[in-house]
């Protein structure tokens, strides 16, 4: 009998304990996973971007690991105790992190983790620079809003907009609330405004070198008046779609017809238009001096090909 009421005194207390973790699993979820840090190394915790298009290499440099990490994988940057992160060279000039992956040492570009991102505080009532990444954790500062920060640590995919992000602000280091923090550097006056409305104002100037591409485009309708690939006039009709590179965002593709019959497709990410807009704001440029970064390349015919008719034989 004693037994029976010990094991039912197990019973409850595992009960309470699953309670527990259903009535606080959203909080517990956006803290950082414990990971055992080297001996004589510092860890930072952030996660795989996604539109990566950089992959993982092995340490030796030699093959790239067909089980390589996925977009909003967790991983683990060595850094030394002053928390500069350790760099290979892989080729001239490009170095990648090392970093700790499901219990493997392996290297990646910067450019496919939350690390390499920049964010700006929102204008909302209130930012608070905490001491730890928990709601109740000591206020070091209150923050102005439209403030750059770049991404030291974070708790969760930057994407999610879910937990905290460390920070350095003038000489402390604390941890903000994603939900207080724009999605990329660029002035919150762009901060979730469509493609079209940002560019609607605007007349562009876009130049691609490796097919000395030149494009006048108007923001209104993405219309554009002049158009030009080496010596040759063009025509070009834009259409709206997703990029196809680097992180996913809005892109508007314009479809150029040469004269010689050729045909051409060029991209322009949002963050293309946008970069040039916040050189405006820096007063870099004027605003006929708008130059965004543009993408092309020849278009290829898609070619059908079908399969031969198989003959049946007469017996």
């Amino acid at each position: 009998m004693k037994g029976f009421q010990t094991f039912n005194q197990f019973k409850n207390v595992l009960l309470f304990l699953s309670f527990l973790s259903l009535l606080y699993g959203s909080d517990l979820s956006s803290k950082i996973e414990t990971t055992n840090c080297p001996k004589n190394y510092s860890c930072l915790t952030t996660f795989i971007s996604p539109g990566s298009i950089l992959y993982a290499r092995e340490l030796d440099l030699s093959v790239i690991w067909t089980d390589r990490p996925s977009a909003f994988d967790q991983v683990t940057v060595l850094a030394d105790g002053n928390g500069k992160i350790f760099e290979v060279e892989v080729a001239e000039k490009v170095f990648y992190y090392r970093i700790l992956w499901k219990g493997k040492e392996i290297l990646v570009s910067r450019f496919d983790l939350d690390l390499s991102k920049s964010l700006r505080t929102l204008d909302i009532k209130k930012i608070s620079l905490l001491k730890e990444p928990a709601p109740n954790a000591i206020i070091l500062a209150n923050l102005p809003k439209n403030l750059v920060f770049d991404v030291i640590e974070n708790t969760n995919p930057l994407p999610k907009k879910l937990g905290y992000v460390k920070v350095k602000y003038e000489d402390q280091i604390g941890w903000v609330k994603r939900s207080s923090l724009s999605d990329d550097e660029f002035d919150i006056r762009f901060y979730q405004v469509s493609l079209e409305t940002l560019a609607k104002p605007y007349t562009f100037v876009a130049r691609e070198d490796n097919f000395k591409t030149e494009l006048t485009i108007i923001g209104k309708e993405f219309v554009v008046t002049n158009c030009k690939i080496g010596e040759l006039e063009c025509s070009g009709t834009s259409r709206m779609g997703e990029s196809s590179f680097g992180m996913p965002e809005e892109a508007v593709y314009f479809d150029l017809n040469l004269s010689d019959g050729n045909q051409y497709v060029c991209e322009m990410r949002r963050v293309d238009f946008v970069s040039e807009l916040q050189r405006v704001i820096l007063e870099e440029i004027s605003e006929g001096e708008l130059d965004p970064f543009i993408n092309c390349s020849p278009r290829e015919e898609a070619t059908e090909q079908t399969e031969p008719e198989e003959v049946n034989e007469a017996e």
